[in-house]
């Protein structure tokens, strides 16, 4: 019996999970493996996967689709939409180009700037209107 359980053990240990996709998908991940070096795996497949699934912000997007109740996938494209409709990425670009910064790297130094600037507006904005100096003419 102890060797039976020791065999169970040992397949539980090396079995793997099987994942079902589409044609086109499957497509897509041999394309990446070929531009990766016609490599069996991808490390760019591997990556996102463990960003979902084992990182911080991977753990932080779980959270929230719970809470929103919705899939991780919906959660994803929502943060992903919510970012890219409004954000000028050209601009995003030029400017990371000029600093001598990547995109994201930009982007974030922006967001940054913009929330040091957006509390002592919103708070001038206030002061003036109880003053009664804006809206009187």
């Amino acid at each position: 019996m102890a060797h039976d359980q020791a065999q169970t053990n040992a397949s539980e240990g090396g079995c793997r999970p099987t994942l079902y996709m589409s044609a086109e998908l499957m497509a897509a991940i041999e394309a990446q493996c070929e531009v990766e070096g016609g490599r069996k795996r991808s490390p760019f497949l591997a990556e996102i996967l463990e960003l979902l699934l084992t990182s911080n912000l991977g753990q932080h997007l779980r959270a929230s689709a719970q809470a929103h109740q919705r899939s991780l996938l919906s959660e994803l494209q929502a943060n992903l939409i919510l970012f890219n409709s409004y954000i000028p990425t050209d601009r995003v670009m030029e400017l990371a180009e000029k600093s001598q910064r990547h995109p994201d790297q930009m982007l974030v130094r922006l967001v940054l700037l913009g929330l040091q600037l957006y509390e002592p507006a919103v708070a001038l904005m206030e002061a003036k209107i109880e003053g009664g100096l804006i809206g009187e003419r």
